[in-house]
C-alpha cells in the first residue's frame, strides 16, 4: 500500500506536466502568458520571407492581449539549438519567465510561403502543436500561425485572417477598403462617386452592406464580396439607411424615415417582406442584433435625448438600456452576447465608446482622453476585440482596443482618413 502510494505521488506531477495549459480569457484570474517566439529559419531564398512572418506573428499575438512576448534580447538559449523537444534546453527558457515557446521554418515553395510550426510548453518540457501551414504571402502565413496557436491556448477561433472593411473619402468619391486586421494589405472594393457610409458584413462574408446616396437620397445598398458588384436592397421613404444582417443572413434590421417618422423595421435578406417594428413618434435608429437572433438594441430619443433600448426581434417589450449620458449612439451587439458597445458624449462634450451589460445595465469605458472622438465600435467576431474610429493623433484614423480598453493600436491608414468601419466574419 505504502509503495502505491509512493507511485502515486511520483506521477501526479507528470500527469499535471502532460495535461494542456488553457488561458481562460475571460476569467478573473486571467494573465497573459508569457510566450518566446525566436528568430525563425529560412529556406533557401527565404530570408525575407521569415523576417516579414516572424515580425508579424509577433504583433498579431501582442495585439490579442492573451500573450505577453518577452523581449528576444532577454532570451538566454542557443539560438542555433534545434527543432526537435530534447535538442531544447527548457530550464533556460524557464529562467526569463517563459511558459510557451515558438520556433518555426520558412521555405518557398514555388509561389506559396510555407511554414513549419512548432509551439512548446516550457514547464512541461514537451512540444505542443507541430503544424505545417501555407499561403500565398508570408503575412498570410503569420495570420494563420497566430490563429492556430490562439486556438491551441484559449480552444477560440483566430481571428487574424478575418478582414476590417472601412469607408474612406477619396478621390472624386468614397472608397470601400477591405484590409487585414492590422490595417495592412489594403485593397479597394469599390469605388462610389456618391456618399457612401455605415458599412455592414453579411454573416458569411459575402457581401457588405452600405448607406449609399447614389440615388440622392439615402438607400441601402449591397457590394458583393470579392468583385465589388453593388445591389439595390432597399428604397424606402424618404431614406432607408444603417442595414445590418441578423445572424444567420436571413434577415435585415435597418432605419427608415417614412412620412417624416423614424423607425426601425426589418426585412428579409433580398429586400422583401418590409415591417415596420417601432412607431414611437420619437426617433428610432442604428439596430443591432443579439448573437442568437432573439434581440434587437437600436437607439432612440423617446425619453427626450438619445439613449439605448432593446427589444424582441418581432417589435415587443421594449425597454430603455442606458441612463446615464445625454447623447447615446452607435450600439453593436458583442457575438459574445455579454456587451453591447456604443458612442457617447461625455460631459466634456467628447466623443468616447462605452460597453453596457444587455440585461443589467451596467456601463463601462473603453476610451478616454484620447482626441475628441473615438466612435463607430465594431466587434471582432470572437468579442474580444473592437475597431472603431477616432480623431486622436490628429487625423481620423482606426483603433483596435480590448473592451477593457488598456491595450488600443492605432492601424495604419497609408495616408487616407477611413471613418466607420466594419470587422468582418471568420474566413473559411
Amino acid at each position: 500500500m505504502k509503495k502505491t502510494l509512493v507511485a502515486l505521488a511520483l506521477l501526479v506531477p507528470s500527469l499535471a506536466l502532460a495535461q494542456r495549459q488553457y488561458i481562460d480569457v475571460g476569467s478573473p484570474d486571467f494573465r497573459p502568458l508569457a510566450i518566446a517566439v525566436t528568430p525563425f529559419s529560412a529556406g533557401p531564398a527565404a530570408q525575407g520571407d521569415a523576417g516579414e512572418t516572424l515580425q508579424t506573428l509577433r504583433d498579431d499575438l501582442s495585439l490579442t492581449g492573451t500573450f505577453d512576448l518577452l523581449d528576444p534580447r532577454s532570451f538566454l538559449a542557443d539560438a542555433s539549438e534545434g527543432l526537435a523537444a530534447t535538442a531544447i534546453r527548457f530550464p533556460r527558457w524557464a529562467d526569463v519567465g517563459a511558459e510557451g515557446l515558438v520556433k518555426a521554418v520558412v521555405k518557398r515553395e514555388g509561389t506559396a510561403v510555407a511554414g513549419e510550426l512548432h509551439v512548446y510548453d516550457v514547464r512541461g518540457g514537451r512540444e505542443v502543436l507541430n503544424q505545417v501551414l501555407r499561403d500565398t504571402t508570408a503575412r498570410g502565413l503569420a495570420h494563420r500561425m497566430a490563429d492556430e496557436i490562439v486556438k491551441y491556448y484559449t480552444r477560440e477561433p483566430g481571428i487574424f485572417r478575418t478582414r476590417i472593411a472601412s469607408i474612406r473619402k477619396g478621390k472624386g468619391g468614397w472608397e470601400i477598403v477591405l484590409s487585414d486586421v492590422d490595417g495592412r494589405s489594403a485593397e479597394v472594393l469599390r469605388r462610389e462617386n456618391s456618399i457612401a457610409m455605415l458599412p455592414s458584413w453579411r454573416p458569411d462574408g459575402g457581401e457588405i452592406l452600405i448607406t449609399s446616396y447614389r440615388s440622392g437620397r439615402p438607400e441601402i445598398w449591397g457590394i458583393r464580396v470579392p468583385d465589388g458588384t453593388p445591389r439595390l436592397v432597399i428604397s424606402l421613404g424618404d431614406l432607408a439607411s444603417g442595414a445590418v444582417y441578423s445572424p444567420d443572413g436571413k434577415r435585415i434590421a435597418f432605419t427608415a424615415s417614412v412620412d417624416g417618422n423614424s423607425d426601425v423595421y426589418v426585412a428579409s435578406a433580398d429586400g422583401s417582406g418590409i415591417r415596420r417594428l417601432t412607431s414611437d413618434p420619437g426617433v428610432d435608429t442604428s439596430p443591432t442584433w443579439s448573437p442568437d437572433g432573439k434581440r434587437i438594441a437600436f437607439v432612440s430619443n423617446r425619453s427626450g435625448n438619445p439613449n439605448i433600448y432593446v427589444m424582441d426581434a418581432d417589435g415587443s417589450n421594449q425597454k430603455r438600456l442606458t441612463f446615464k449620458g445625454s447623447y447615446n449612439q452607435t450600439p453593436r451587439w458583442s457575438p459574445r452576447g455579454d456587451q453591447i458597445a456604443f458612442t457617447a458624449r461625455d460631459e466634456r462634450k467628447a466623443f468616447d465608446v462605452f460597453l453596457v451589460s444587455p440585461d443589467g445595465g451596467r456601463v463601462t469605458r473603453v476610451t478616454q482622453d484620447q482626441g475628441r472622438t473615438n466612435e463607430e465600435p465594431s466587434w471582432a467576431p470572437n468579442g474580444r476585440l473592437l475597431v472603431l474610429s477616432s480623431d486622436r493623433g490628429g487625423k481620423r484614423q482606426l483603433v483596435v482596443a480590448n473592451p477593457a480598453g488598456d491595450r488600443q493600436r492605432a492601424l495604419p491608414s497609408d495616408g487616407a482618413s477611413p471613418a466607420a468601419a466594419a470587422w468582418g466574419p471568420y474566413r473559411p
